[in-house]
């Protein structure tokens, strides 16, 4: 449900100047989507929407641009808050601070995308699943190095 309530956020705030977390809430509300300001909050966050000038003096929610593949910006937005990294078998956790494991995976989504078959992230910890035991170790050591972490 999530994911599909945040689908939607992208396209309304794509589609039409939204102004304030009452104006997406009462708009997906309309669209069948019964939430409340604690949840818009946390998914503008989530989302990384920004709020930029719109004509008339005021200012609208916007999505940022994706960075591109291999960008150390999206990775340098979330490196602080990577606490540790390790590999087990074929798979990498990292555990970071609550709310942010998202974030985080998509970070290492965007980046890492060649090197990795998937994560899951949950609220502080992601699991990435690599091809084989060696590869885990070996984007352990990388990852550890990019998010600086220990």
């Amino acid at each position: 449900m999530k994911y599909k309530r945040q689908n939607k956020i992208i396209k309304i705030v794509k589609s039409m100047p939204i102004h304030t977390h009452d104006e997406l809430i009462e708009t997906l509300r309309r669209e069948g989507f019964n939430i409340t300001q604690a949840t818009i909050s946390r998914d503008i966050k989530e989302l990384g929407l920004i709020k930029v000038p719109s004509s008339g003096g005021s200012s609208v929610y916007s999505v940022p641009e994706p960075a591109q593949e291999g960008s150390a910006t999206r990775v340098d937005m979330v490196s602080d808050s990577v606490k540790n990294i390790v590999s087990a078998m074929h798979t990498i956790v990292i555990n970071t601070y609550p709310g942010m494991a998202s974030a985080v995976a998509a970070a290492v989504d965007g980046t890492m995308r060649r090197d990795i078959l998937g994560s899951i992230a949950g609220d502080d910890t992601v699991l990435i699943i690599t091809e084989s035991p060696e590869k885990a170790v070996e984007l352990e050591r990388r990852m550890k190095n990019v998010f600086k972490a220990d």
